[in-house]
């Protein structure tokens, strides 16, 4: 079912004036991350069509999404036509991610649709594929056939602008790129969680969307990632093309990543080269494990350490550190 923020519009619009935080207010929740979204679904990729089908086994297509969104504890009704009639109607042109798409494919009303994941892409669970990504303005069937689009997630501010995320905060132009670019979405209720650490399964999730990754391995691969997981085709993808690795058949995807090893990811991932002449950070001695990865990050300009001459390479990575990590090797 729709969320309903937990305060008035002029609470909101004071917070978002004010810069008050989350935990000031004590009347918003931002408990459901929904940068889970698209690898929650993606993971399904391939799953067959089945009619009736609300399960791994087969989905139908309103089944599909009534699952996906069970992940993220959002209710949402069991039909088609149900789910035409909740949430809030939204414009094709001011699509989020998560929104629901419909489509008429038989000439009698709604009676098709898919999750909305960017891009103008939609994921779905399509009578004759199972379940894919296919795009809205597909000129040949669905783009003809698209009737409209349903809001069930809480998205009260435009793209790019979270409640906790001010003007002046030093990761707000990373952090609003890469939502504006529907990659990082953030969390319900309009909330970014800047200081959040970040967690191995979330990194994996953003890392392998970015690479454009297959999602449709759910196999148990390590022992921590159950195919139940909601990240579970985002690591293994990460895993399987070489860029991470477990440890001792286990991934803890819920843990934390320090900076040390986030440049290690990092340096797998956008391909970085050691530099000619290094640089000195007064934390990290050239034998430390991370040194050549962190100077690798360096020499890109991902990182330029602290003022104090530190890399803090031990430090806990933060979801705004990621982010700004992110952009930089993005447009290295």
């Amino acid at each position: 079912m729709w969320k309903r923020f937990s305060c008035g519009l002029l609470v909101c619009a004071a917070l978002w004036l004010t810069g008050q935080s989350h935990a000031d207010a004590g009347t918003y929740h931002a408990e459901t991350n929904y940068d889970m979204i698209v690898p929650a679904s993606k993971k399904y990729i391939g799953v067959p069509y089945q009619w009736g089908g609300t399960t791994a086994r087969g989905f139908d297509c309103s089944g599909f999404i009534r699952h996906v969104y069970q992940t993220l504890d959002v209710n949402v009704p069991r039909t088609t036509s149900e789910m035409y009639e909740t949430g809030t109607s939204v414009k094709k042109e001011d699509l989020r991610v998560g929104d629901i798409v419909f489509f008429n494919t038989n000439g009698k009303g709604v009676s098709h649709a898919g999750i909305y994941i960017g891009e103008n892409q939609f994921i779905h669970s399509s009578s004759s594929k199972g379940v894919t990504v296919s795009s809205l303005n597909d000129p040949y069937y669905w783009g003809k056939k698209y009737i409209g689009a349903r809001r069930v997630l809480s998205y009260p501010l435009e793209p790019g602008k979270f409640r906790d995320i001010a003007p002046s905060y030093w990761a707000a132009d990373e952090i609003r790129a890469l939502s504006e670019d529907e990659l990082l979405i953030g969390y319900e209720n309009g909330y970014f969680k800047p200081d959040e650490p970040i967690t191995r399964a979330e990194v994996m999730a953003d890392l392998a969307e970015y690479l454009n990754l297959d999602f449709s391995d759910r196999s148990a691969i390590f022992r921590d990632v159950p195919s139940e997981h909601w990240a579970v085709g985002a690591v293994n993808a990460m895993y399987k093309n070489g860029y991470v690795n477990g440890s001792n058949g286990s991934f803890h995807p819920e843990d934390t990543l320090t900076r040390a090893q986030l440049a290690k990811i990092l340096t797998n991932v956008f391909d970085l080269k050691q530099p000619a002449v290094k640089r000195s950070f007064t934390d990290v001695p050239d034998s430390h494990w991370a040194y050549p990865y962190i100077q690798a990050l360096a020499a890109s300009g991902i990182t330029t350490g602290y003022s104090d001459g530190s890399f803090r390479p031990d430090d806990t990575v933060t979801r705004a550190q990621f982010a700004a990590f992110l952009y930089r090797g993005m447009n290295k």
